[in-house]
């Protein structure tokens, strides 16, 4: 670059300092910024993961081999650093501990978190206020729930919390799971999504093009319930399905994230379907009638109006396979949007807010519709790769058949994609320009997100079925400034609103959405040019609403909720 413009070598010919300066800024210096490349590396073996992910097998074609797996980004033991699990099914699961160097080192025997069942997915809170991280492990047959104990070992709760689900003579196909405290009494409950009833003993496999054997999609399954847990603040849930209107068995449910859709201050539910409507669950609990925040003992009950809403079908009313979810303020006009994958010959779908309640299905009107139509789509993210103040899109691909081949023009392993949000209202697909970590073809499933390394850009880990997970680091996503933010208190469902200059970004601490997995759970703004941000509003679940002012950028920030009130 700086050897196209004479003025970028030769400075004798331009005597005046201000005009060389500013004439070397225009032509030299602009031009080589424009043409920074964010590269995605592939780290995974030099960062010391060598997980990789059994589905245990024989040719039977039993559908949860190949649904998982995910994984979840959390700190578990409080350092800072973001450490790493992996779910396995015919294998254990593995927990890395971040070494705060670059590297992860393995501490599953220590944590005691290896034996979790055929598992699927997995979510991570604070669901007994203690201060630390548990986890959640999904499974086919019962579900399992890791209790921090704080010394950098788990304890197996779930006995005592009652959240295993369905009994063993009828096993459960347990898939995404998310926390919030939907009833705002100040503790996290838990929903469960299931997917399909299976019994082994009597299962026929599926056959294509005559003779071809190939996995059952999801019409040859019935429904199963889901499952919602009430915390009750004592080390139990209560399943409280029924009461607080969940709907039984209408859909196979994958992807779920909570989210307060409709700005009513009460946490709705979002719930991806296979081949069935996804489902929204507006929580109808209400506001007090003297403060902006919901009442604890108000009656607590969800109403599904997906399709009212316009999140259940596409634009031509059809219900998709929808498999992973996320959600996000994708053109920063201050409302949450939603973003579903699908299968292969489908798009994915992008639901825009309008407020009031409404959404409209703008996939093709984005630039995001073609792009994926020949991928079976899974886990998703929306994530500010470049830190330029919007978000982007991150899609994990791979078939659902290992023989797809014989019978398709497509591929079982396949090239995971990138969307670049241009600012505009539209994506344009990058994923060949981004380096070592988007070239690579496998069966991706879950997808998480966190910046593990603390340098101030995105990171993505992918949990791929039946084969080594991968760890993609992102190296130049920092040359934009950022914030990053560690909210400490009760900050699950929390709303965040940061202010810089002209830009005005807003996310939610969630946990659970993609598939199977969860980020972690620390908002992150990329900021562009803007060193300094002018207001961070935090809206804590507890009613809270607390302001920082003229905040420096390029800064993982500590927020206290015991500080709100100052």
């Amino acid at each position: 670059m700086v050897g196209r413009f004479p003025i970028c070598t030769y400075r004798s010919v331009w005597p005046d300092r201000v005009k060389w300066l500013t004439a070397f800024f225009a032509l030299c210096l602009l031009p080589a910024l424009a043409g920074a490349q964010v590269h995605f590396a592939d780290v995974t073996a030099s960062a010391g993961i060598d997980f990789h992910h059994l589905h245990g097998g024989t040719g039977a074609k039993y559908p949860m081999e190949t649904m998982g797996s995910g994984a979840v980004l959390f700190d578990y033991d409080g350092d800072g650093w973001l450490d790493l699990y992996f779910v396995n099914s015919a294998g254990p699961g593995v927990l890395y501990r971040n070494s705060a160097d670059g590297t992860f080192s393995d501490v599953t025997a220590a944590a005691g978190v290896a034996d979790a069942g055929y598992g699927l997915g997995c979510a991570a809170a604070d669901y007994d206020a203690d201060g630390d991280l548990d986890l959640f492990i999904t499974a086919y047959g019962p579900n399992t729930l890791f209790r921090n104990e704080g010394d950098g070992s788990f304890a197996d709760a779930t006995a005592q919390a009652g959240v295993a689900g369905p009994r063993l003579a009828n096993p459960g196909m347990s898939t995404g799971a998310a926390f919030a405290d939907y009833d705002a009494d100040g503790d996290l409950d838990l929903y469960v999504g299931n997917y399909a009833r299976f019994r082994p003993e009597i299962h026929q496999p599926c056959v294509r093009a005559g003779d071809i054997v190939v996995y059952c999609g999801p019409e040859a399954f019935e429904p199963q319930r889901d499952a919602f847990y009430r915390n009750e603040g004592d080390g139990t849930f209560a399943d409280v399905t029924d009461e607080v209107g969940i709907l039984p068995a209408a859909a196979k449910e994958l992807g779920s994230f909570f989210i307060d859709y409709d700005q009513d201050r009460d946490l709705d539910l979002y719930v991806a379907g296979d081949r069935t409507p996804n489902l929204l669950y507006r929580n109808d609990g209400g506001p007090c009638a003297d403060a902006d925040r919901p009442c604890a003992d108000a009656p607590r009950r969800f109403t599904e109006v997906g399709a009212l809403a316009g999140v259940a079908y596409n634009d031509m009313g059809k219900p998709l396979a929808g498999m992973g979810v996320d959600v996000g303020d994708y053109d920063n006009d201050g409302l949450f949007d939603f973003f579903v994958t699908n299968y292969q010959w489908e798009t994915n779908s992008l639901y825009k807010n309008l407020g009031n309640g409404f959404f409209a299905d703008i996939t093709f009107q984005s630039g995001l519709g073609v792009p994926s139509l020949q991928y079976l789509a899974w886990g998703t993210l929306f994530i500010d790769y470049d830190n330029d103040g919007d978000r982007d899109l991150f899609v994990a691909n791979g078939h659902l058949d290992d023989n797809i081949h014989l019978f398709d023009a497509v591929t079982y392993e396949q090239q995971n994609q990138v969307f670049r949000n241009d600012g505009s209202g539209r994506y344009v697909e990058v994923s060949d320009q981004l380096g070592s970590g988007l070239a690579l073809r496998q069966v991706s499933r879950g997808a998480a997100m966190g910046d593990y390394d603390n340098d101030g850009d995105l990171d993505v880990v992918v949990a791929n079925n039946n084969q080594p997970a991968a760890l993609l680091r992102n190296d130049g996503g920092n040359a934009g400034h950022w914030l990053s933010l560690r909210l400490d208190g009760r900050a699950v469902g929390a709303e965040v609103r940061v202010v810089a200059g002209e830009l005005t970004q807003l996310d939610v601490v969630r946990t659970g959405s993609s598939y199977l997995c969860q980020s972690a759970l620390r908002p992150f703004f990329g900021l562009g040019d803007r060193d300094r941000i002018d207001e961070v509003e935090i809206r804590w679940p507890s009613g809270a609403v607390q302001r920082l002012r003229d905040i420096a950028a390029d800064q993982i920030l500590t927020v206290r909720e015991t500080d709100a009130a100052q």
